[in-house]
């Protein structure tokens, strides 16, 4: 019974962590800002199409190349000395993306949160080298410090009194998020935080350079 439990555990951790994956959170993004009513449907379906070509296609299509060559163990990249390569692709494809949707219009919040990603993925690239750092948690907490910069900081009203209720669900999926990735045992409770508190803090800093454009 306790091993049938163990096994359900685990299952549903994978799952958690499958749905929301790292390649997957900047396309959850553009759809928050469009069901909060920031970015038009004109402006939504440019910023999906770009980020699903960019964030998704593109990285999992070098992951599959790169396994193909022998570079990496597997797409999963599960061992620490198969991730460089593999994040700075991914960091170099977010800040394509990020060009791509301001020369498109896109408004400076919107592609801001993609440069924090791609600032993100660099730093965790630099940090691969020493140490192993969890990326999935690194990646909810840098969409949990955009949604809590837009909530406190945002000038323009982002987040109304009734739209709080989208960041209690964002904190609620990344505390979901934290405890599946505790429950697969791939890495230990510091690099866990460790790198939560890399994405929130890039997140969070980030979108200060909307005020500059």
């Amino acid at each position: 019974m306790v091993t049938y439990l163990r096994a359900k555990k685990t299952d549903l951790a994978r799952t958690v962590l499958r749905l929301f994956h790292p390649l997957l959170i900047p396309i959850y993004n553009i759809l928050l800002f469009y069901v909060l009513g920031f970015i038009n449907l004109y402006h939504t379906l440019i910023g999906l199409t770009y980020t699903i070509l960019f964030s998704l296609l593109i990285p999992l299509l070098s992951l599959h190349w790169l396994h193909a060559k022998g570079a990496i163990s597997s797409v999963d990249i599960p061992r620490q000395e198969d991730r460089v390569i593999p994040y700075l692709i991914c960091a170099t494809s977010l800040t394509a993306c990020s060009i791509v949707l301001a020369y498109n219009s896109m408004y400076p919040v919107v592609y801001a949160t993609l440069y924090s990603g791609a600032i993100s993925l660099i730093i965790c690239s630099l940090i691969n080298f020493w140490w192993k750092i969890s990326i999935h948690t690194t990646a909810i907490g840098c969409w949990l410090g955009c949604v809590l910069h837009l909530h406190v900081v945002w000038p323009f009203g982002f987040f109304t009194s009734g739209n709080s209720l989208t960041l209690s669900m964002v904190v609620l999926i990344t505390g979901v998020v934290v405890s599946a990735r505790i429950a697969s045992g791939q890495h230990n409770l510091v690099q866990i935080y460790a790198g939560f508190l890399l994405g929130f803090l890039v997140g969070f800093c980030m979108l200060f350079m909307c005020a500059l454009q």
